[in-house]
Formats: C-alpha cells, sequence, structure tokens
C-alpha cells in the first residue's frame, strides 16, 4: 500500500523534532519520546532469550492504556522482534468430576496503536516501543493482563510480561 505524501505510518518512528509549523505531539508521541530519553532501565533477563526488557511508564487515559517499554539485544548476533501484543489469560471454571486440562483460556486484546523504534537490534543495541490497546472494564479474579513480547524465529515462545490491570498513572500525571 503506498504512503500517502507527508504521513508517516503510527508504528514507525519519524525522529523529527517539533517546531512551531507542526502539530504538538500526541500522548502516544510523547510516551514514546520519553522512554527513549531513560539512559538506564531496569532490564529483566529471560530465561533461553536473546533479549532483555524494561517496563517504563503505565499511563490510563480514559478507557485507554498506554504502556512504555524497552527491549535491549544482550547476544552477540543481531535479533529481530515482532510488534508487540496484549493478551489477556485466565483459567475456566472446572468441574470437580472433570480430571482433564486446567483449561487455560487467552485472549488477544487489540492494539489501538504503537511505536517501535526498531524491528532488527544489533548485538548490545536498544529498541524503545509504547503501545496503546483499549483495557477492559473488567475482568475475572483469575485473569491476568500480559505484554507479549517475541523474537521473530522465536513467536511461538513469547516473553510475557505482567501487567497491572489498572495503571498506576491516571490522565496526564500531572
Amino acid at each position: 500500500m503506498p504512503a500517502v505524501a507527508g504521513k508517516v505510518p503510527a508504528h514507525e518512528s519519524s525522529g523529527r523534532d517539533t517546531g512551531p509549523e507542526l502539530s504538538p505531539l500526541s500522548n502516544l508521541d510523547e510516551e514514546f519520546r520519553q522512554q527513549q530519553k531513560v539512559n538506564a532501565p531496569k532490564w529483566t533477563k529471560w530465561q533461553d532469550k536473546q533479549i532483555e526488557t524494561s517496563i517504563g511508564d503505565m499511563r490510563q487515559l480514559s478507557n485507554e492504556t498506554v504502556i512504555a517499554y524497552s527491549v535491549l539485544n544482550s547476544s552477540d548476533q543481531p535479533v529481530e522482534i515482532v510488534p508487540p501484543q496484549i493478551q489477556i489469560t485466565g483459567r475456566t471454571a472446572a468441574k470437580k468430576k472433570k480430571k482433564e486440562g486446567k483449561g487455560i483460556i487467552s485472549d488477544q486484546l487489540e492494539i489501538r496503536d504503537y511505536r517501535l523504534s526498531a524491528t532488527r537490534i544489533e548485538p548490545g543495541g536498544r529498541a524503545d516501543g509504547v503501545v496503546v490497546f483499549d483495557r477492559p472494564n473488567f475482568k475475572e479474579s483469575t485473569e491476568k493482563l500480559f505484554l507479549q513480547i517475541a523474537q521473530a524465529d522465536q513467536v511461538d515462545r513469547p516473553i510475557l510480561i505482567r501487567l497491572p490491570f489498572t495503571p498506576p498513572i491516571s490522565g496526564d500525571g500531572k
């Protein structure tokens, strides 16, 4: 699909500076810029993974949830990551007589928008991202919310980062 002149796809970083002739930054762009400015995020290592992750600000704007994150390539080989996903998982109510599987349910939530500074990360390199999604109004007590980040060569074994159902920051945080 050809790009419209002057339009940058929502998931690509434009890297431009805002000046008086440009429109103000959206909440998504502002969160993305803030995450890129974090010099030393607290990294989480994952067993059998070439990447480490860090979660930045989590913010609620009306019914939308905005999550900033970073990914570090701690290996000696380049890695490619796929766009983020948000997953809600839980257990189904099990009947006492039934002793078969645990009945785990999992659904992907629709992503409203995201930014990702790079999909290919060189050794020692870092990619920053922000994801926006509509948080459900309610959930069952057994359900949990996760940010799903995966390497392109391991999409069947993603990293699942547990998120609070209610983000710690509301509105513009002021």
